[in-house]
């Protein structure tokens, strides 16, 4: 006698069975050429509209100040053939970090409004990473649809990223995707494209040249010891030219980095030997705490996956190490254009690790569900944790104005175009498009006549400041009197003041 076996289906498995084969029908039409080409695409489109869209708003809400003024007056000066010494700074536009793709930036700049381009032009950039992203783990890699949107998921929910695009303007920022493109490339031997990508980032940040030396020992280490030896070659003249002929000229002699490493030195030379001589100093400093939080604000997104692939830490090393060790003084959002290298090459990591612990079918790579959902979920966790525009901070809300940025811009609409101006930090933006531009600051203890302040034509100011003591309001309305300054407007707690 035979016993038969009868399966039971429930409505519970049935449900299932239906689930699972309309999402492998899916996988299977996304599998195709044409997606396959269209969705790294629509990714982009979507977080370029988020970043334009939320650097747009900090700055119709008057939230970026001085620095990203400066940057406008320096383009606006190439744009108007004048030298790029902005008066912000108080230093030509190119001297800081010999950014030269800010000319022709500045060309395109003189028939759009500078504020806005500037600020797209960034988002651009941040968004359109992830396409060269996924081309590496879909045609290099041959990672699985399922897979590649994970990653581009993570890239864009990295809160570094979005704290960079927040943080006004930095070209360093826009080699963000010429990074990863050039890697793309090498990938796929390339090597025209390469080059072009190369010296672009390049014309972005000189000191970049340290990431292209450590781009050059990945390749090497991977076998193309030629290219290699060519693009760490490049990157190291470049940046030596760059630091002690360009940027040193442009300075009048003077090594343009020396606040940052002041404690090791005042010259190139000086600040390498203090080091070398002070190597457990260079340690303190480079596990300084909030460095530490970087790290771990830089890999635990991805789950700490990149550390699987340690040749990808070769572009990040001396480029990291020096952003480490100098003193920089952090913005609202930290010091994010310090992390252009991490930002590039560690999402690029953490797809060839998707790679070592997938599993090959015929044509793709596929990897643990389970895997995938948890880098999903560290990278919303700490998006919400540490991103500028996490819920926690309502960017829903920004791009509104209140009643004292109404006052900030009526004061603003006062100034004439020719008129050398002292401002508030959130005015300087919208005046920046002039030959002469300071920033007023409350926090003197004195003011006096000498001050760069009194030098202007108008003066704005915030005159309930809780930053301006007693004693810096009465030196200022004296030397004020003594100048012939007179007030011509008052807008709430803003005054404006005319000679």
């Amino acid at each position: 006698m035979t016993a038969t076996q009868t399966s039971v289906f429930t409505p519970g498995s049935d449900l299932r069975r239906s689930v699972k084969h309309q999402y492998l029908r899916l996988q299977a039409q996304l599998e195709g050429t044409g997606p396959d080409r269209a969705i790294p695409w629509i990714v982009a489109t979507i977080l370029f509209l988020l970043f334009a869209g939320l650097a747009l708003a900090r700055l119709r809400s008057l939230e970026l100040g001085e620095d990203f003024a400066a940057w406008l007056q320096g383009v606006w000066l190439i744009g108007e053939d004048l030298p790029p010494e902005v008066s912000v700074t108080g230093r030509s536009i190119y001297e800081g970090q010999f950014s030269i793709i800010m000319w022709p930036i500045a060309q395109v700049a003189r028939v759009v409004p500078t504020a806005p381009f500037l600020l797209i032009i960034q988002s651009a950039a941040l968004a359109v990473g992830v396409v060269p992203l996924w081309r590496i783990a879909r045609r290099v890699l041959e990672l699985g649809i399922e897979t590649s949107l994970v990653l581009a998921i993570a890239y864009g929910l990295q809160p570094n990223l979005h704290n960079l695009n927040l943080s006004g303007f930095h070209p360093e920022a826009l080699a963000v995707p010429t990074m990863v493109y050039a890697y793309l490339a090498s990938q796929r031997e390339q090597w025209v494209r390469f080059a072009m990508a190369v010296i672009v980032t390049l014309a972005v940040r000189s000191d970049l040249g340290l990431v292209m030396i450590g781009l050059g020992a990945l390749l090497a280490v991977e076998g193309r010891t030629r290219a290699g030896r060519l693009t760490a070659g490049a990157g190291a003249v470049w940046g030596v030219l760059a630091l002690l002929i360009f940027q040193a000229d442009l300075a009048g002699g003077e090594f343009v980095h020396s606040e940052a490493f002041a404690s090791y030195g005042d010259g190139p030379v000086s600040i390498l030997w203090g080091m070398l001589g002070s190597p457990i100093d260079v340690i303190k400093d480079f596990l300084a705490e909030e460095n530490f939080a970087r790290l771990v604000s830089l890999f635990a997104p991805l789950l700490f996956l990149p550390i699987l692939k340690p040749r990808f830490q070769l572009p990040l090393m001396l480029f990291g190490a020096f952003g480490f060790i100098a003193s920089i003084p952090p913005g609202e959002f930290g010091s994010p254009q310090q992390d252009v290298a991490a930002l590039a090459f560690l999402p690029v990591a953490t797809a060839f690790a998707f790679r070592t612990l997938g599993r090959r079918s015929i044509h793709r790579v596929f990897v643990n569900g389970r895997l995938l959902t948890g880098v999903v979920f560290a990278s919303l966790v700490f998006f919400t944790l540490s991103a500028g525009s996490s819920p926690y901070n309502s960017p829903w809300s920004w791009g509104s104005r209140d009643a004292e940025e109404l006052n900030i811009l009526a004061a603003v609409d006062l100034v004439g175009d020719d008129e050398a101006v002292a401002a508030l930090d959130r005015s300087m933006p919208h005046l920046a498009e002039r030959v002469d531009i300071t920033l007023f600051r409350h926090d003197k203890p004195l003011h006096r006549p000498a001050d760069r302040e009194f030098a202007a034509d108008v003066i704005i100011l915030d005159e309930e400041s809780p930053d301006w003591t007693p004693v810096a309001r009465a030196t200022f309305d004296q030397v004020a009197a003594a100048l012939e300054f007179d007030k011509v407007a008052q807008f709430g707690d803003i005054g404006v003041y005319r000679r």
